[in-house]
């Protein structure tokens, strides 16, 4: 018997399309079938397996002609990003900015777009009343030390925190310095990097050795782009600068990736691109290169951790935090909308929102011209 086993795209949520004439399709989902029917059938493609599920079917990524399809069907607003999929395969970035390119021009599922939607997420489950109905969760107080060791374009960030697991990084860097410099250690990879793998790749900044996943591949130039796990930064390097990560010492089961993602609590960056490249490099500037205080606000169901930053050299409380001095400086706005979680934070909203009125008063940063709030 001939078993054709089925293949996912990993990363998306792709809308349905009608099987049968008795069914409806999902908005779009005709739309997303066309487009892999035109460019697909008959065609020569790629695909890296990266999972199987339950029943047999694959998961992984398609190219064709050395390109995406998930990112084409994202950026045509056919799919959309399943965010905990696309981390797991490495390829999140790549396909939250394409999703943000087909929100930006209103394509497909993004038609009817307004950015403050991008604020409203699946309600977590709320803490039960004594009455049965629904209340918000209070602020807990889970203080750790960090490092800001990377924030993306989008400003997402990603933190180290300060401890036991630092403290190994430091001693395992200093074996994976001394591993690599031996002539007998520069065997380099046995074939082409597949999107997932973890690696040893060249910093092209410093020269050094570090942990990486590999996140895409260019395979006309031989060329891959990594991801470093231990700090978060990633580059486009080729090949060549790809060694195998296979020594038991060095494995991500031995020591776990130590970049956590993270974003700010409470905030809301500027969609408009000058203002929030104005916004990426002023946190930049105030987070960089020093130990900070994270309140660790709410770890979403993935593992992102919500936090609010503080400067222990220069904070006086609790609501003289970093990210209100990003709102202060017109860099961030308070979200209009809460989750469940944000709800229990109604001091330090109230102060946040007095710090964008001010902002606003002096037309700071992306009040510049104006309140975008209003209609």
């Amino acid at each position: 018997m001939n078993i054709k086993p089925d293949f996912v795209l990993g990363g998306i949520r792709a809308p349905k399309s009608a099987r049968n004439p008795s069914e409806k399709s999902e908005p779009f989902g005709q739309e997303a079938h066309d487009l892999a029917t035109r460019r697909l059938t008959q065609r020569d493609v790629e695909i890296d397996i990266h999972n199987i599920d339950k029943v047999g079917g694959f998961i992984g990524e398609l190219f064709i002609h050395k390109e995406s399809f998930a990112k084409i069907l994202v950026e045509e607003g056919f799919a959309t990003v399943h965010a905990y999929s696309a981390e797991q395969a490495g390829n999140a970035n790549e396909l939250n900015a394409a999703e943000q390119r087909a929100k930006n021009a209103r394509k497909g599922l993004w038609v009817d777009w307004d950015p403050s939607q991008d604020v409203i997420e699946a309600e977590e489950a709320p803490e039960n009343s004594s009455n049965g109905e629904s209340g918000p969760i209070s602020r807990e107080k889970d203080y750790r030390d960090v490092i800001v060791t990377n924030i993306d374009e989008n400003g997402k960030m990603k933190l180290q925190i300060i401890g036991t697991g630092t403290a190994a990084l430091e001693t395992m860097m200093t074996q994976f310095k001394s591993f690599h410099m031996n002539p007998s250690n520069t065997q380099p990879l046995p074939g082409p990097p597949k999107t997932g793998d973890y690696v040893a790749a060249k910093f092209t900044e410093d020269g050094q050795w570090y942990r990486a996943r590999v996140r895409a591949n260019d395979r006309a130039a031989k060329e891959a782009e990594v991801v470093y796990v231990d700090y978060g930064n990633s580059e486009k390097i080729s090949w060549s600068r790809l060694r195998p990560l296979s020594q038991p010492q060095f494995s991500p089961q031995k020591l776990k990736p130590q970049a956590v993602d993270a974003v700010l609590s409470l905030l809301q960056l500027p969609t408009t691109k000058d203002y929030l490249d104005e916004a990426l490099g002023f946190i930049g500037e105030i987070t960089g290169s020093r130990q900070l205080v994270a309140n660790v606000d709410y770890t979403a169901p993935e593992g992102t951790l919500h936090v609010t930053l503080y400067d222990h050299t220069t904070s006086q409380d609790l609501t003289d935090s970093l990210n209100a001095e990003i709102v202060s400086e017109g860099h961030a706005m308070v979200p209009t909308k809460l989750k469940s979680w944000e709800r229990g934070f109604s001091e330090v909203l109230k102060t946040l929102r007095e710090k964008q009125a001010a902002a606003k008063e002096s037309r700071l940063g992306m009040w510049e011209y104006g309140d975008l709030t209003e209609d």
